[in-house]
Parts: C-alpha cells; structure tokens; sequence
C-alpha cells in the first residue's frame, strides 16, 4: 500500500496533475468476414513513444483480477487465472517492451512488514465472523417479520468465496499461479510475434523480496555497469503508492509509472438479497421485479465501464518539484537537486509506509507534506544541510527537522478537533435537510394507490419533477467547505448528471443518500480515548496507548523515539540499496509525537547484514489468524495454530482489542495482537519439518527467478553458445564475450537439469487451465536467472 491517499494527492489539481496522461490503445477488429483480428504489437507504439523494458508489479494485477464486479459475483480459481492472463495481455499491448519483460511477484517480506500483513489477516478474519453473525441474525429477522430470502441467494451462498489471503508465498493456490504463468510465458512466446523479439524474466513468489523491490534492485543493478545505455526506458507497473517513490530512487531520466485511473468507490450489493440501495442492515429480503426498460434497481456499476490505464511520467514530476523549491531559495544558497529529491522521498515516506505506524500528526488529507516541504526548506537554507546523503539519512538534521515539526503538533491537534466539530455540525445539519428534501416516500406510494400514470419514466419526466431538488442541493453544496476532504458523492457534477438520467437511475441515486450521509457521519467519526487537544496530551497518549506510568514517561517516549528514529533508516536504505536486514522490526503498535525526537540520542545504527528471510511457509504461519483455511498450511504445522498446549498458541488469540486511534475508516484501525517472536517460532517449527510431504517441501523452496528467451531472438544463438560453454554452471558474465554483452542483461544464468519447471527445446507443453491448448514443439529456452 505505502501511502493511502498519496497519488490523489499528488495529482490533485493544486499539486501535480500535468504528470500524467491517459494511455492510448489499439482495439482488436474483425475483417470483411468476420474473422477476429488481434492486435498487431510489433507496429509503433500508439502513444507515440517506444519503450524498452516493461516491469509488472504483480500482485496488483492478481488481486484486481480476483475481485468480482460489485461483489456480485464469485470467481473460482480458474476464472481468476484467466483474468489474469487477459490483464498482462492489454497492458503488454499498450506498452509493447522492445527489449525485456520483467513479471514480479512478491515474496517473502521483511521481517518489518510482517506486523502490517498480520493485521491485515486478523482484522479480516475478525470481520468476516462478525459480518456472517450479522447475517444470519438478519436473514432471522426478516423470516420473523413475514418476509421472504431469495431462493436462487442460498443456492449462491454454497459456492466458496474467494479468499484473498491466500495471495500469500506458500499457499497452494500461488504455487498453481506460478505453474499457470509459466505456460502463459511459453505461451506467449512461441505465438505472439511481439513476445518473440524480447527477453522475459519471472520471478515467482518462492524468490524473497516484495515484488516492486524486485524490480527496483533489478534495474539499480544493471545501471551499475559500465555498458548501461543511459537511454533505456523503463515502465512500472502497479498501483501501489510507493511505486512512485521507488522510481524517483533510480535517478533515472526515462522512468513511467503505469497504472490504473483512480475511480470512486463503487456501490455494492446487499450480502443477503443481492440487491442495490441498501445494505444487509436494512434488508427486506423481496426481491423486486423489473418493471419495463427502467428497473428500480439499475444501478450504474463501474465495473461494467471498461477499466483506462494512465501514465505517470517521473521526469516532469520531478522538474516540477525543482521549479517548487527553486522559485523560494536565496540566490547565495548552492543547490543539490539530488539531495533535495531524495529528501522529499524522506518526507513522504515519514507520512506513510508499510514499515511504522505513521506519526499521529502526519494525515495526507490534511496536506501535511506541504507543511513538512516548508519546514524542510527554512531548515535547509538555513543549515544549508540536507536530511540525507547517498541513500542514508543524516540523522542529526533528520533530529532537527522532526524537532521543528513536533513543535507545530499542539496546534495541528487543536485545529484538527476543531476542523471535525464544525464539520460533523455541518453534517448534521445537512443530515436534516437532505431528509426533508430527498423524502419521496409518501410521493411514489401516492402515485401507485391513485393510479397516477408514471409519464413514460423518461429523463424529461424527472427533470421536471426534481428541479426543485437540483436547486436546493445545489444551494447546500455550496455551502459545504470543499477544502475538507469528505467523502459525500453529492458534488454540482453529480447534480448535473442526475438531470440527464432516467427516473429510475434519479430514484436509485436519491434513496442512497441517507445512507451515504449516514456513512460519512461515521466516517469521521474520531477516537476519543485521547484527546489531543487537550493541554495533557502527550501524557494521555503514552499512559492511555502504551500502558506507561507518568514516572516512567519521558524516559519511555525517548526509547520508543529511538526506535522510530532506527525504523526511518532501515525504509529508507530499503528504499535506496535494498533490505538493510530481514529480521528488523519496529516493536509496538504505535508512533511517538515528533516533538519527541528533539531528545534523541544520534546514535550508529547497525542492521544485522547476515539475517535471512523467513521461507514461504515460515512467514505464512507468521502471518494467518486461527481462523485461515487448514489447507492453507502443512497438517502438522495447522495444529500448532488451533492447539491450546502448542507452544507458539500466543500468537494466535481468538480475540484481540482494535483500536481505531483517531483514523476515519475501520479499515484503517489497529489490531492489538502479539508480534512474533522469530527464534521461539522457528525452534518450534524445526521439529515438524520432516513431516512435510514432497508437495510442502516444494512450496517451502526458495527459488530463483526465471529468464526466457525464443529461438528466433537475435542474440539466441550466441546465448545457447555461452550457456553450453558452462557446462550448465553458475557463472558471472562481465567482458564482452559474454551473455551480458549479448542480451544487454547483467546476472548469474545456469541451467538446472533438475527443475521440472524448466521445459526443454520442442517438447510438448500442457496446458495446466481449462480452454488453452497445449503447446508443440516448444521454441523457447528457459534457464534460472540470478540478479
């Protein structure tokens, strides 16, 4: 995730929208007589730009392809696979790399993400149980009030939802993926003209590392050679936020994100009827007929809106954060553009990252880089200074500069309180009024017992009769603050297509209302446990949060300062030179106040270089609540989660305080549960090692990653010559007689005889999916690749 909010911010009109641009795509036709013609991804690129090497976060592919429209309908495995394939095929056809295909998808973590991915789960599975109690107690109710569940719903209600956890290393759907998507690369490779020319890398989720740093550690490799073309232009795939900030670390001129547009959230079905315009709460149960062309229930699903990719180009990102801070600074002071971009890295990961819990001052919504940004620049111009320095931040401005903020914290806290009041004041005020406007109760029920006929249900028809309503809603609108950030759909764009649309779609729209405004109320709600605008703030945070006596206060903040202050370094030499160490980690559940590292002691931080990554299915069991599916896990090791005299059973409580520590959504509240301790557990889990079965054993294998290259490549001859000189050993390519100089690719290539993965030249492949066909006489060589 890294920054939630972070790209909208980025892009919002009043920051750095110019920086991207929707993609242009060709659309597969049909000829005279009807024959399906694909797209030809060999002729130029429509968007008038060639690129060389496409890079694809894959998670974010898997986990979108997994999600159902609306949450209407459920996906087997199968189905989600092939969704799969048909999202690389758009986005490889939008890009057409020339020279290499790098598909990525994360492994094993770092250890200091592993908290972050547990709440995840615990949360999860705490409310899935609560929402199926919810159910049921409804489905109870409406059978008690005389009311009727829809037939066909128990009948959909038998075939197993899709459980998003399993997107983990060592699941045995992810080991599927990646059989999948290996025939989809020989696939690709031996059909598609476009695939042909290219070389292909895949790194599966057996190899460690999170897949967007996979990338990046793959690129800031092979820019360190010495025959690196400086003109090689790199697309990133993904949504994650972080994405951004990872390509601005390369330094590099020809770096575009790819990603999709940012849509509103879209409206989903009641979980008991299917049904739109209400949730399970409020459920009758009857299901409503359609009546004519406008049915009651047309509701606009995005989903059904083919899905536009953008481009997100770096390099004017990044002129534009030079023209920022140039236009401000003196003309005596010399200036680093280097140091500056990498210090603005620093502030945005300080206000959000997968790693630390975020300072309880720093909310994207409140535009708090724009403060930290201003901050940062009287600081620098005055200590003519910089936060960091190749890749390592300099502690003592780092120290500074979070002093200078924490004394702006009393005042952020106060005025945030006071933002909130107002703003729920508002709400309930408009609460009111929208009731009184948008109540068309009794309105239909006299139109139905007159029998006044419905003029034809047409758009004239409505506007005619909601004109009072536009009026009125435009006049509320303009009254609310538009520089909150709310998240109320009722906007003067929303007003102006609620006059085009049928009578159906204006009352589908005007029944939500209530229900939108109801949420939002609750949305904004904040946790009162500590009240950070009172005068005794600090105290009640750390009494209130930590459980520390008054005595012991300031002593503890200083330690749980220091910690954080060790945590900024490890993210940002993660985000710079790689994993600084797998089993670092930050240890409590919340942040300290800025003001707080004005007394920090600058001490030399020193990771442990030699630490390892848990294997898949170590962090697996690291990271499931009791609740995962038992095939998720090894027999054996299932019982060490359910079993009361395991020795390892602490980390898995049944029941666990959450807090929603001043966040707006419950999506974004914290799970009290207790962090892993890594020695207890792996001592535990070397005694139940040898009852895996041969199919555990391979889940639990670290791998390498994958390199493919077709017959009919340019540069194949002379890497099956280099390859057959190795006698199929490991070997470092550095001078020009090697593969490196051939296929411009810098690493270690060897050929495992024992991979069964690997598929030898003109053997039959087949198909591991339903409606693909196996593939004969294979023309792609596959050997394992090392970085």
């Amino acid at each position: 995730m890294g920054i939630p909010g972070f790209f909208k911010w980025l892009t919002n009109k009043n920051n750095y929208p110019n920086i991207k641009r929707f993609c242009i795509e060709d659309e597969p036709s049909y000829d005279e007589h009807g024959v399906y013609q694909p797209v030809d991804e060999t002729k130029k690129n429509p968007n008038n730009i060639e690129f060389d090497n496409l890079y694809l976060d894959m998670n974010e592919i898997i986990y979108s392809s997994a999600r159902s429209n609306n949450g209407s309908e459920t996906k087997n495995e199968d189905e989600i696979i092939l969704s799969i394939f048909n999202c690389i095929d758009r986005i490889f056809s939008i890009v057409r790399p020339r020279k290499l295909l790098y598909m990525a998808i994360d492994g094993v973590a770092p250890r200091a993400k592993l908290n972050n991915q547990r709440t995840k789960r615990f949360l999860q599975a705490q409310d899935t149980i609560e929402k199926n109690k919810q159910i049921e107690r409804r489905k109870r109710e409406i059978l008690a009030n005389g009311g009727l569940l829809p037939q066909d719903h128990d009948q959909k209600e038998q075939i197993k939802p899709f459980d998003e956890n399993c997107i983990t290393p060592g699941t045995p759907f992810m080991s599927k993926l990646s059989d999948c998507l290996l025939y989809y690369i020989y696939n690709r490779m031996n059909k598609n003209p476009a695939w042909q020319s290219i070389i292909v890398i895949f790194s599966n989720a057996n190899e460690p590392g999170e897949g967007e740093h996979k990338i990046i550690d793959f690129i800031r490799r092979q820019r360190t050679q010495p025959d690196y073309d400086n003109n090689t232009h790199h697309v990133l795939y993904g949504t994650d936020a972080d994405l951004i900030l990872l390509g601005l670390t390369l330094d590099e001129c020809h770096v575009t994100i790819m990603r999709k547009e940012l849509k509103p959230t879209e409206q989903c079905p009641c979980e008991i009827c299917r049904q739109y315009g209400h949730d399970l709460t409020t459920c009758k149960g009857i299901t409503k007929e359609k009546n004519g062309q406008y049915n009651e229930l047309l509701s606009y699903k995005l989903n059904d809106v083919k899905t536009k990719y953008i481009f997100v180009d770096l390099s004017l990102l990044r002129d534009e954060l030079y023209q920022s801070i140039e236009r401000d600074k003196p003309l005596s002071f010399k200036w680093n553009r280097k140091s500056f971009l990498h210090d603005w890295i620093f502030i945005c990961l300080l206000v959000g990252n997968d790693f630390l819990p975020n300072l309880p001052s720093c909310e994207i919504h409140e535009d708090i880089i724009k403060l930290l940004v201003n901050i940062y620049k009287e600081n620098v111009f005055k200590s003519k200074c910089y936060l960091t320095e190749n890749g390592i931040l300099n502690l003592t401005q780092v120290k500074i500069f979070l002093g200078d903020f924490g004394k702006m914290e009393e005042k952020i806290f106060k005025n945030r309180h006071e933002i909130n009041q107002q703003k729920e004041q508002q709400q309930n005020s408009n609460q009111t009024t929208y009731n009184r406007i948008f109540s068309m109760d009794k309105f239909r029920h006299e139109v139905v017992c007159k029998g006044t006929p419905l003029p034809s249900f047409k758009p004239q028809w409505a506007q005619k009769h909601f004109s009072a309503f536009n009026n009125k809603s435009t006049s509320i609108i303009t009254h609310l603050d538009r520089t909150q950030d709310t998240n109320c759909s009722i906007t003067s764009s929303s007003i102006s297509v609620l006059k085009n649309q049928s009578y159906s779609e204006t009352e589908q729209k005007l029944s939500n209302l209530s229900l939108i405004t109801n949420q939002q109320v609750e949305d904004n709600a904040l946790d009162e446990n500590v009240r950070l605008w009172e005068e005794d703030w600090h105290e009640q945070y750390y009494t209130k949060k930590f459980g520390v006596n008054q005595m012991d206060l300031e002593e503890f903040s200083l330690q749980v300062a220091q910690q954080y202050g060790q945590g900024l370094r490890w993210i940002f030499q993660y985000y710079f030179h790689g994993v600084p160490s797998w089993d670092w980690y930050y240890p409590y559940h919340y942040a300290p106040f800025a003001c707080d590292f004005s007394k920090i002691e600058i001490l030399s931080y020193y990771f442990n270089e030699n630490s390892k990554p848990f294997k898949p299915l170590e962090q697996l069991i690291s990271i499931v609540s009791s609740q995962c599916p038992r095939e998720y896990l090894p027999k054996e090791w299932y019982s060490l989660i359910l079993n009361k005299d395991s020795q390892i059973i602490d980390f898995y409580p049944l029941n666990f305080n959450t807090d929603l520590n001043g966040k707006r959504f419950e999506s974004q509240r914290i799970a009290l549960i207790p962090f892993v301790d890594e020695k207890r557990l792996l001592r535990v889990l070397e005694n139940h090692y040898p009852l895996l079965t041969f199919e555990e054993e391979e889940r639990n294998r670290p791998e390498n990653a994958r390199l493919f290259i077709h017959s009919r490549h340019s540069c194949y001859n002379q890497f099956k010559k280099e390859l057959n000189a190795n006698n199929g050993q490991k070997k470092k390519h550095e001078n020009s007689h090697n593969i490196a100089k051939t296929i411009e690719i810098y690493g270690y290539i060897w050929l495992d005889n024992n991979d069964d993965k690997i598929i030898s030249m003109h053997k039959t492949i087949t198909a591991p999916i339903p409606n693909y066909d196996k593939i004969t006489n294979n023309q792609v060589m596959c050997v394992e690749y090392y970085n």
